[in-house]
């Protein structure tokens, strides 16, 4: 059994000499990367190996942008519709789906990618073209853009957008380097806020009550019975229920709670086994604290929310339901929900219009208290130290400025949060901690 080849263009007379040009560059690149391939990688030095990736990473980009580009073009000149090109296909969609081995809808949403850049977004297109943002940056950037408050003017945007495309290659951001595409969706929720803060309040405000909806209907829970005495499933809920699960979780499987016989609030652990061996799986400790938590959820019906809401907004832009709040896990959310919150969980106000919690303590306490852990979850999400990711749930707050032993405040000024591995280090003589000018803090072997 045969199949037939997508139909293909061949070259005519009116063929211009830019277009056989375009189509010898296509052809000595695609050679050249068949060349790269055959390069072993095990030859490679690590410093090649680094530079090959990141070259690779770029080249990548600009074939991306090159494509759709041209299934752009494709689209406004309507080959789907020429019989010996596009052989009468129904859309550009379905003709590029056929032509390219991939689905119509793919193909859809790429069009639309492609429109957007070639008529409005033209800094997103030329840095995308260049290979210096990627794909799902771009995409970020777009859709972002796209959800602009309707008085934003075409000014703005364009500055906005600007902005935007100097964070994700780390021309704009604090150490120099370029935000994923997960920070940078975070940073373009307030892409209007060196303009116009009314306008960024509009713009996060749109963004994450979209995301809400969105996050709704996707919204799903399936558990099967394995038969074996297992049970599996896979789920998907909103980022704010994913937070506080992740969150719930952190402090249950806390490598320090682990290696104690009683928790902190005088709990003994039942579940999560303190004296599991070291080879156990980082999902398998989620799975055993997923456990406890279910075991410990209250058997007559719904019990008032434990979570503890720390709001970074004022208390009347709160009851009103503008504007957005940041929950001390680190995300942003609709006002709305932190209402709803609120009238089940802990009201914390951080900044507000009413009486605050006290937050420095000076010298009463050995320890820092929550109140004052909540204050440092503001500026921090994982541990402090300089490319450790773990979760602020596992962290201890460090006298880091002066000890304790060296009369040193119990404040916010004189606390960082570190893992237990980096809270080791802190105190070991061999390691001075330090804080850099691009904000972040290192350790150096002491000489």
């Amino acid at each position: 059994m045969t199949t037939a080849a997508p139909p293909t263009a061949t070259r005519g007379p009116s063929q211009s000499p830019d277009s056989c040009l375009a189509a010898a560059l296509v052809a000595a690149a695609q050679d050249a990367v068949r060349a790269a391939g055959g390069v072993a990688p095990g030859t490679l030095g690590p410093a090649d190996l680094a530079e090959v990736l990141q070259r690779t990473a770029e080249l990548e980009s600009a074939a991306t942008a090159l494509r759709l580009a041209l299934c752009t073009e494709a689209d406004v000149r309507r080959i789907a519709e020429d019989p010996d090109v596009g052989g009468a296909a129904t859309g550009t969609d379905a003709w590029l789906a056929r032509l390219l081995g991939t689905t119509r809808e793919s193909q859809a949403s790429g069009l639309r990618l492609g429109r957007l850049l070639s008529t409005t977004y033209h800094t997103t297109r030329e840095a995308f073209a260049a290979g210096r943002l990627r794909p799902d940056q771009v995409r970020v950037i777009v859709h972002a853009a796209e959800l602009a408050p309707e008085r934003a003017t075409p000014e703005q945007v364009r500055a906005a957008e600007e902005l935007l495309v100097a964070k994700a290659t780390g021309e704009a951001t604090r150490t120099g380097r370029p935000m994923n595409a997960k920070r940078l969706r975070q940073a373009a929720r307030r892409m209007f806020d060196p303009l116009d803060r009314g306008l960024a309040d509009e713009h996060e405000h749109a963004l994450l009550t979209r995301e809400k909806h969105g996050a709704d209907r996707e919204t799903f829970l399936s558990l099967h019975d394995n038969g074996d005495g297992t049970w599996s499933g896979k789920f998907r809920i909103p980022e704010l229920h994913g937070n506080l699960l992740a969150t719930v979780l952190g402090h249950l499987t806390s490598p320090r709670r682990l290696s104690m016989k009683r928790a902190a609030d005088g709990t003994t652990t039942t579940t999560v086994d303190p004296t599991a061996p070291e080879s156990q799986s980082y999902l398998e400790t989620q799975g055993q604290g997923l456990c406890e938590l279910i075991e410990h959820l209250p058997t007559t019906g719904l019990a008032p929310s434990q979570a503890t809401v720390l709001v970074t907004l004022d208390l009347q832009s709160l009851l009103d339901g503008l504007g957005a709040a940041k929950l001390d896990t680190g995300i942003h959310i609709t006002a709305g929900d932190a209402r709803r919150m609120a009238c089940e969980a802990g009201l914390v106000p951080a900044v507000l219009g009413g009486k605050s919690e006290p937050l420095d303590l000076g010298r009463e306490r050995r320890l820092h208290s929550v109140t004052q852990r909540r204050g440092l979850s503001l500026t921090h999400d994982t541990c402090a130290a300089a490319g450790c990711k773990r979760p602020f749930a596992w962290c201890e707050i460090h006298h880091h400025r002066l000890s304790w032993g060296s009369l040193g405040p119990t404040d916010l000024d004189n606390g960082l949060p570190l893992c237990g591995h980096h809270h080791r280090k802190a105190h070991d003589p061999g390691w001075d901690l330090r804080h850099h000018p691009s904000g972040e803090w290192r350790f150096h072997r002491r000489r």
